[in-house]
């Protein structure tokens, strides 16, 4: 069995610069396909691949993105540390910030409470509250330390911009092919 594709399309910058594509995610009930490209979050129409709208709101690249079930509304999460949640009609309802830039964002399927996550912490977002309750993971010094203990004979790598922690060999293989860090995708060569 072979895959044909429907439609394909290179996302770039103003500038005309190609862009890496971060993430995408369908609308539950297809018809649209939001793309995490460059600083930007571009809605295209799954039908045809038109490019219906590119959602402006970030300052930075936006890493992820995520569709709530219902399909009422989405969300956005950039290396400028903020979250953005946008209605179905392409407009950005609320906006608020983590202490990294955001890794992950997903919806709870159920609740439809947004989970969002950086590196030092994560929030729940919930649309009754209207309010994000954010819970800090443990600090980055004591959680090296504690793995250490625990794993003194395992050869263990910190990246030094996000401090997640890998195997060493998985983590210098997984630099060298992507010339990042798989978590905070910040190249390895960049200052903090």
């Amino acid at each position: 069995m072979r895959a044909a594709p429907a439609w394909i399309d290179k996302v770039h910058d103003r500038d005309k610069v190609e862009q890496c594509i971060y993430d995408v995610a369908f609308k539950p009930d297809g018809t649209q396909l939001i793309v995490a490209a460059g600083n930007r979050v571009l809605v295209y129409d799954t039908a045809d691949g038109t490019l219906v709208q590119p959602l402006k709101g970030h300052k930075d690249t936006v890493y992820c993105v995520a569709y709530a079930k219902d399909g009422k509304r989405f969300a956005s999460g950039s290396a400028d540390k903020s979250i953005i949640i946008w209605t179905s009609k392409l407009e950005g309802i609320l906006k608020y910030t983590h202490n990294d830039s955001i890794q992950c964002v997903s919806y709870n399927p159920v609740t439809h409470q947004l989970a969002s996550c950086s590196s030092g912490d994560f929030g729940l977002w919930s649309p009754e509250q209207k309010s994000v309750s954010k819970h800090k993971r443990w600090p980055k010094p004591l959680r090296w330390q504690y793995y250490r203990s625990l794993l003194p004979d395992v050869s263990i790598t910190m990246c030094p911009s996000c401090f997640q922690m890998f195997h060493s060999e998985d983590y210098e293989l997984l630099v060298l092919q992507h010339n990042c860090c798989p978590y905070c995708r910040r190249p390895f060569d960049e200052p903090n």
